[in-house]
């Protein structure tokens, strides 16, 4: 029965890293598919290794419980309130559908599944050329490319470079095109956020930088090396030559300066400061369910009512930073709920980054490499605000567990 669910689960797999951020709708459907594979599969009481969906919850509840805690957070604050609307599920149930994705996954062989490996080169490429395109090469700063805003997708592009990257950990050394193919996906995902003239991304680079080299153990340290020297290099250059990098840095300056001194509070990094604050306030007023959702915007009203932000900063819908929203509209649940989606995957990857396997080992490095990119970009911005990103970080997620669980049985079985 396996080889029914095979070919579907394995087009899903792979188009939703490959053009979900590029082509609107294509990660929905992929996400919807998986989940609709997964009931099929449950019905024909099919055993993906040998494992039913019972068992594989047992094994791993904590990872389960933690995919789901957005959802659960939700529902906690609908039932205390009183207030309930299915729309605000949205993103938490495409992060949460990692329980049944995960299992029908587990359906697809270990070689199938590396190949996600060129599902990430291919969607740093195709957001390269579609953002070059959009921005006539770096001259405009549109808001939203195509159906995304323009941070969202740059940091997305970057961290599928990023994710590329380390894939080479399962190459073969001799494998020069492979490798630079994905060399070239990286660098395609740094020319983006240049593109984007995006400053969360760029606090994000040293960061993976530094990750990736500690990484990638199975390429000799003087290649490691060169490959981060010619970042490095190449990242110095852009910031000391191109313009628009640098009139973006200064006016982050001049930003904090203006902030600071009260002149003008209502710049592009002044607002951002506003909205931490204001979170903040809401939180510490509705420290156990939050504000909810729906009454955000209503919060920030009442914080500039008593001059606390100012009348600019209540027109934005979220709060630019994952875990101040989500204290800010969900309470201490919501607080734990975004900590546990971050952290509880980044645990179980990173106790494997030292296992003897070179397979389970970049698994394991992909996997929290994605925990950690979500992680910080979602200090300047939101990323489980947009639907499609949720299912990216399920999906992800779900493909780099299975890789170690099957890679562990067959050494296992060796």
């Amino acid at each position: 029965m396996s080889s029914y669910f095979k070919w579907p689960v394995f087009i899903a797999m792979m188009l939703f890293p490959a053009l979900s951020i590029s082509l609107h709708n294509v990660g929905n459907a992929c996400l919807f598919s998986l989940l609709l594979l997964a009931i099929v599969a449950a019905a024909c009481r099919y055993k993906p290794m040998g494992m039913s969906f019972g068992q594989l919850l047992k094994d791993y509840w904590p990872f389960h419980l933690a995919m789901v805690s957005l959802a659960l957070a939700v529902l906690l604050n609908q039932i205390l309130t009183g207030i309930f609307a299915v729309k605000y599920y949205d993103t938490a149930l495409r992060v949460a559908l990692f329980v049944p994705a995960i299992w029908v996954i587990l359906a697809l062989p270990l070689n199938y599944l590396k190949k996600i490996q060129w599902a990430f080169v291919v969607g740093a490429l195709v957001a390269v050329i579609k953002i070059y395109v959009i921005t006539e090469g770096g001259v405009l700063r549109p808001p939203n490319i195509g159906f995304l805003a323009t941070i969202p997708f740059s940091d997305m592009a970057l961290l599928f470079g990023i994710l590329a990257l380390i894939s080479i950990g399962w190459n073969e050394r001799d494998e020069k095109l492979a490798i630079g193919l994905k060399v070239l996906a990286c660098c395609a995902g740094i020319y983006v956020t240049i593109l984007s003239q995006t400053r969360g991304s760029w606090i994000a680079i040293p960061v993976f930088a530094i990750t990736a080299f500690m990484l990638l153990r199975n390429i000799r340290v003087r290649y490691r090396l060169a490959i981060l020297v010619l970042v490095l290099t190449t990242l110095g250059t852009v910031f000391t030559f191109s313009s628009a990098v640098q009139n973006r840095l200064a006016d982050a300056k001049t930003d904090m300066a203006l902030y600071a001194d009260r002149g003008n509070e209502d710049t592009s990094l002044g607002i951002r400061l506003q909205l931490w604050r204001a979170s903040w306030e809401l939180f510490k007023e509705h420290p156990l369910v939050g504000v909810g959702r729906e009454n955000f915007s209503d919060g920030l009203d009442d914080l500039s009512a008593r001059r606390i932000i100012t009348p600019m900063a209540t027109s934005f819908s979220h709060s630019h930073n994952e875990i101040l929203f989500n204290m800010a509209i969900l309470g201490v649940f919501g607080l734990l709920a975004i900590l546990s989606i971050y952290f509880v995957p980044g645990y179980y990857f990173i106790r494997e980054i030292r296992h003897p396997d070179g397979v389970v080992k970049t698994a394991a490095g992909m996997g929290l490499i994605l925990c950690l990119g979500f992680f910080v970009f979602g200090l300047t911005d939101m990323m489980f605000f947009w639907s499609v990103l949720g299912g990216v970080y399920s999906m992800s997620v779900a493909a780099f567990l299975a890789c170690i669980i099957k890679r562990k049985k067959e050494l296992k079985a060796a």
